[in-house]
């Protein structure tokens, strides 16, 4: 008698604890409790770093307010020395930042500290950040047009689709021949831009056509 009630004991003990799982699981599940990436950090920098790794940042230049949180454009140094330019979207929620989308692109020849006849052989480089409404990242300010304009009589950059609607690039001056740009775009207007650089006077100094829907990204320069 007494064996099988300590038998029971043990089952009842075994059921309990398996409750008690099952009901953990399912209220880590519901309340995001397993997914320790979706919880909120106290800044921008460290809710990036979170999802892309601790030093990420290296320089931030310019951290743009939009719907819901900010657009962070900064640069990363690389393990070779050479750096990255990033945009990052970063969502603003009831108890700190969560990381939203973002990339981000590098070239040997893009990068802070040119001089003068070295960013005249340059011009500007653009990236596309797709809409993201639909896909797993969920709605965030993109699409969106951001680079880095090294020429350095390089003064106003202008977007336009092909209905003609253009629309003009907010730039940020890091140094003389490194400047940052940055435009949204409207998901309506397509996937094919021509986008200009000028000078002061009106000049253009470069002028590309880029087609987001090919696979390679393709970009004709018509001007240079």
């Amino acid at each position: 008698m007494v064996r099988q009630w300590a038998n029971r004991l043990i089952m009842l003990l075994v059921l309990a604890a398996i409750i008690l799982v099952v009901i953990y699981a399912f209220e880590g599940k519901l309340f995001g409790l397993q997914d320790r990436k979706a919880e909120g950090s106290p800044t921008v920098v460290e809710a990036i770093e979170k999802i892309r790794g601790e030093g990420y940042v290296s320089y931030m230049i310019d951290e743009r307010p939009v719907a819901d949180g900010e657009v962070a454009f900064f640069l990363r140094k690389t393990p070779s020395g050479g750096y990255t330019i990033v945009a990052e979207y970063v969502k603003k929620i009831e108890k700190g930042w969560r990381w939203g989308y973002g990339g981000s692109f590098g070239a040997s020849n893009y990068h802070p500290g040119l001089s003068d006849a070295e960013a005249r052989k340059e011009s500007f480089f653009a990236m596309y950040m797709p809409e993201t409404e639909g896909t797993e990242f969920g709605s965030s300010p993109f699409p969106m047009y951001y680079g880095i304009a090294l020429h350095p009589d390089i003064s106003r950059i202008v977007v336009k689709d092909p209905t003609g609607y253009e629309k003009q690039a907010q730039i940020v001056p890091v140094e003389q021949n490194f400047k940052l740009f940055y435009v949204f775009m409207d998901a309506s207007q397509g996937t094919k831009f021509e986008i200009t650089g000028y000078d002061r006077s009106g000049n253009i100094i470069h002028q590309v056509t880029q087609d987001e829907s090919l696979p390679s990204n393709g970009s004709v320069t018509t001007i240079n």
